[in-house]
């Protein structure tokens, strides 16, 4: 066999093989560890409410709880094609559903209120790493940002503007996590507004439906 061909056809199987890895075992994976995660999450805001931080009946707690729910359900749409759409058919209507759970939050006294908005904080950190790590396109986006702001750090340290005690673990990841937040937060701000007004239009109509009959 001519070596090109082979070299083509060699090429050509390593990247069906790619192919076939990312859809049929990665992809999955991570829409199942995304959805276990809103699953803990969820439990958290159930406990929430069962010490009685918050009524089972307070939209605060309602519409977090509708917000996890589609999300649990739209997670294996959730994508950079996703996150344009949104972004780009952004409506008021939309977001103002997120805006009304905000101010029922606010009513709140301070440490339940705290204590909602820490799991609607970990609800979108983990929607916005999921977004970033379901795309190429964001992933790489976020490694170059990750990289110029430590190449920048590395050159403070080289020249005595930066302590090597900063370069920890923990500083890193805290670091990434930044990164990944600035790149998807704006967008899964919008993803978050749409799926929680579509939760309530479907169980609104469930409700609907179900005093018809």
């Amino acid at each position: 066999m001519n070596p090109v061909i082979y070299e083509q056809i060699m090429s050509l199987l390593g990247l069906i093989a790619l192919w076939v890895f990312w859809y049929y075992l990665w992809k999955p994976q991570r829409i199942d560890i995304f959805r276990q995660k809103l699953f803990v999450l969820r439990s958290d805001l159930f406990d929430l409410a069962a010490n009685g931080a918050v009524p089972f009946d307070h939209p605060a707690y309602t519409q977090l709880r509708l917000l996890i729910n589609g999300l649990i359900r739209f997670a294996h749409r959730a994508s950079l094609p996703t996150l344009i759409i949104a972004v780009a058919q952004s409506s008021t209507a939309a977001s103002g559903a997120l805006a009304a759970w905000r101010k029922d939050v606010q009513k709140l006294p301070g440490d339940e209120r705290n204590q909602l908005l820490a799991v609607h904080s970990a609800v979108s950190e983990a929607f916005a790493k999921h977004l970033i790590g379901g795309s190429f396109l964001l992933s790489a986006y976020v490694v170059l940002r990750v990289s110029y702001a430590f190449a920048k750090a590395f050159f403070l340290l080289f020249i005595g503007k930066r302590n090597i005690r900063s370069f920890t673990v923990s500083r890193v990841r805290s670091k990434v996590d930044n990164e990944t937040n600035q790149v998807a937060k704006p967008g899964a701000d919008v993803i978050e507004a749409h799926v929680l007004n579509e939760e309530q239009r479907r169980t609104g109509m469930k409700m609907q439906h179900a005093y018809a009959h």
